[in-house]
């Protein structure tokens, strides 16, 4: 509890300080002929209900990689013609910085009516009392139609949040000289060393710019070697950090090999997921671990070369190995004074006509049975992503979580800078989260 009242007293402070000092970072879209511009500063407490004589609805908006900018637009446009009485005004916002905007924001008194978030993130929301469950004010139809195993956002028995997005981590690989897919990490290295010809082609992709929202690229050979974040108790809660474990250091030993022996692009601590996206997209990666939104950017992309995708490998001797799954959902603040408008909005966005292009362009597999029936999601990529659903796990669902993430990614920093060893680091990774959850 101490350590909550600490983070969210940070928040408060920042939110404060940006106030003050008049940052007016804004996200701008068009609707129906007139620029809208949301940002730090919204709107006045006038506005907060109406725009002349509509009611105004705010949407947070992530900017998920292959989403084109006109869908945002075609979507706001869309939804205003069919609904003359709203005025939907869309913030839409970097990954990197989404969920330190959309604190400041809370923390502020300006959350806006409805928002994307990470489905892990609605504990630190309802533990500050803000999440209105969204079943009261989404239709019937709606909800039947969501594929019941990708609502994580149910807790308690009741649906706090839809899910927007679902994706299992898979392997993409250059099948034009890869014949078949390596299923461990030992082969996938084996083959990078032969196939490995810098500059024209690096072996294994790898994002090393900290801090990145999450960490995925270490998570993959974590999970991979029977990893778990934290001890789990009898009474399913959370006890001491385990990143220290020796799944963790085989992890983190297994990323610095495949640097130090240039199996990697050279320019890892430069890079972030993008750079590495493009990097494959450029035909210079054999194997690139990521998300269903490579092929997106790969088709957008016309790519010229031959590619694949399969299960995530793991290492030799894992006994439960697994991929990571990240699941986003939209919530609705109890703040909100607009939650019927809200509720039709997502009601609109939930239609196949919608929904169907989100997750072609994303890549990620369907979150709505009508979707899922389209000729689309039939192809051998959906098939990996929904087997690697049944051998997946999420992030630690826990308030202290984007914390324990900042100082796992220092530890990484710190080796691959060579200041210290994978045990070293991870060690004192491990200590530090423990200290300030307050777990001796």
């Amino acid at each position: 509890m101490k350590s909550k009242m600490i983070i969210w007293s940070m928040v408060v402070v920042f939110a404060i300080s940006m106030l003050m000092v008049g940052c007016k970072t804004a996200a701008t879209t068009t609707t129906a002929g007139a620029e809208t511009t949301a940002g730090a500063e919204t709107t006045a407490a006038a506005e907060e209900t109406t725009a002349g004589e509509k009611k105004v609805v705010k949407f947070m908006w992530a900017e998920y990689d292959g989403i084109k900018p006109e869908y945002i637009k075609e979507l706001e446009t869309a939804f205003e013609a069919a609904n003359p009485d709203i005025d939907l005004q869309m913030i839409s916002t970097s990954w990197n910085d989404y969920e330190a905007r959309l604190d400041t924001f809370v923390a502020g008194g300006e959350a806006p009516d409805i928002a994307v978030i990470g489905t892990r993130w609605l504990l630190k929301y309802m533990d500050l009392g803000v999440v209105e469950p969204i079943e009261k004010w989404v239709s019937k139809p709606v909800l039947d139609d969501i594929i019941a195993a990708t609502m994580e956002g149910k807790i308690g028995g009741e649906l706090k949040a839809l899910p927007v997005a679902a994706g299992p981590r898979i392997m993409f690989y250059r099948s034009d000289i890869i014949p078949e897919p390596p299923k461990t990490f030992e082969e996938m290295k084996e083959i990078a060393k032969k196939v490995s010809k810098p500059p024209e082609m690096y072996g294994v992709g790898m994002i090393g710019k900290s801090p990145y929202v999450e960490l995925t690229e270490f998570v993959y050979y974590f999970y991979g070697a029977d990893g778990d974040f934290f001890e789990v108790k009898e009474d399913g809660t959370l006890g001491k950090c385990t990143v220290n474990s020796e799944a963790g250091v085989k992890a983190l030993t297994f990323m610095k090999s495949l640097v130090k022996e240039k199996l990697t692009q050279p320019t890892v601590l430069a890079d972030t997921r993008d750079e590495v996206q493009q990097i494959f997209v450029a035909g210079k990666l054999a194997f690139h671990l990521s998300g269903g939104f490579v092929d997106s950017l790969c088709i957008a992309a016309k790519v010229p070369f031959k590619y694949n995708s399969a299960l995530m490998p793991y290492f030799e001797g894992a006994k439960d190995p697994r991929t990571v799954v990240i699941t986003d959902s939209i919530m609705m603040f109890n703040t909100s004074k607009v939650k019927a408008e809200a509720g039709k909005v997502l009601d609109f966005f939930y239609q196949p006509e919608w929904r169907i292009p989100f997750d072609k362009q994303t890549g990620f597999p369907p979150v709505t049975n009508s979707s899922a029936k389209d000729e689309y999601f039939q192809k051998p990529l959906y098939k990996v992503m929904v087997e690697a659903m049944g051998k997946s796990k999420g992030w630690p669902l826990m308030v202290e979580w984007p914390r324990a993430n900042d100082i796992i990614w220092e530890a990484i920093g710190k080796v691959f800078l060579n200041d210290a060893d994978p045990k070293a680091a991870l060690d004192e990774a491990a200590g530090k989260i423990d200290t300030e959850r307050g777990i001796k």
